[in-house]
């Protein structure tokens, strides 16, 4: 029998009412046009179910967005955050269906020029529910040997420049040489969320690893339009699809026994290794470009649960 799909429950009546003012104005809008449209009242509840849920979500973890400023990675990060809960693929594509259709009212209305959804993948039957990876040292330095045999510098590149600068996937997929200070290992002026400019710091190893793609591709006369990541697809316009990295994070992830290894469990992941190195959790905030301790503790850093044993074992009762 098929996995029973895990309920996703975030509704909060007082939260509701505090949900970003543009979110609600728009989803007012929206009960008129299905009103309208005369859908069944199950349906337009399940609409209105799932909508909400994702509303909090935002008020809870994105700095109250509104809608018409959240982007693919926000969404992507939802979605991912709904599969670590138990969602299944079915659940996960209806979910979908509901904030798609709201995209599409909105675009209707021209309220919006494009749909985040339209660069989102849908889920596929049979792919495994995921559940939140937290690298090790031990498994960082297999990630770094498999990387080595593998020999492709770009996925190197990635796999470290993720680790160690933290970045969310969008800013990842946007960046560029001009933006590299060489000597303080650093990207400057790189678009995070609600607009934010920040700068991505990153290690030695990392820095070696940058020097010799530069390398390779003026060896090679690699056009990359000045992006740091491309493929065939890219442009300049066009840097590469998140959606891309994605896929090569699942590479990276097959190769050290970790095939739902996702881009945020990179940032997830560097965030709990320097806590445990004793960095302080205020520095580790800053690193990750969160307004406060409050989120980096609750969602990024893994309890230690063999500190707590050792604390229960030196307890002699």
């Amino acid at each position: 029998m098929a996995e029973r799909s895990k309920r996703v429950l975030l509704y909060d009546a007082e939260k509701a009412k505090d949900i970003n003012p543009e979110t609600l104005q728009l989803f007012q809008k929206y009960q008129i046009d299905m009103s309208i449209r005369d859908l069944s009242p199950n349906s337009i509840k399940q609409y209105n179910s799932d909508l909400m849920q994702w509303f909090i979500y935002m008020h809870d973890n994105q700095f109250n967005l509104s809608v018409k400023d959240a982007s693919d990675d926000d969404l992507e990060e939802y979605f991912f955050w709904r599969k670590q809960q138990g969602n299944n693929v079915n659940r996960q594509k209806r979910v979908m269906s509901s904030i798609s259709a709201f995209y599409k009212f909105l675009r209707k209305k021209k309220l919006i020029k494009e749909s985040p959804m339209e660069f989102l993948d849908r889920p596929k039957q049979g792919q495994p529910i995921t559940v939140q990876t937290y690298l090790t040292k031990e498994e960082v330095q297999l990630m770094r040997e498999k990387l080595e045999e593998y020999g492709d510098i770009q996925l190197q590149v990635y796999a470290f420049l993720s680790l160690t600068t933290m970045g969310r996937v969008n800013a990842i997929a946007n960046l560029k040489w001009k933006q590299l200070d060489w000597d303080e290992r650093i990207f400057s002026d790189v678009l995070e969320k609600e607009g934010k400019i920040v700068e991505l710091s990153f290690s030695e190893e990392t820095k070696e690893y940058l020097q010799k793609l530069k390398q390779y591709r003026e060896e090679n006369n690699i056009e990359d339009y000045g992006w740091i990541f491309v493929t065939s697809k890219v442009t300049e316009e066009k840097p590469i699809n998140n959606g891309t990295l994605n896929d090569w994070c699942k590479k990276i992830g097959e190769m050290i026994g970790h095939p739902t290894l996702h881009p945020h469990d990179f940032r997830h992941s560097f965030a709990t290794l320097l806590k445990r190195e004793g960095v302080a959790l205020e520095d580790v905030s800053i690193m990750l470009n969160h307004s406060g301790t409050d989120v980096t503790q609750k969602f990024y850093i893994k309890q230690d649960n063999s500190k707590v044993r050792k604390i229960k074992d030196s307890i002699k009762i």
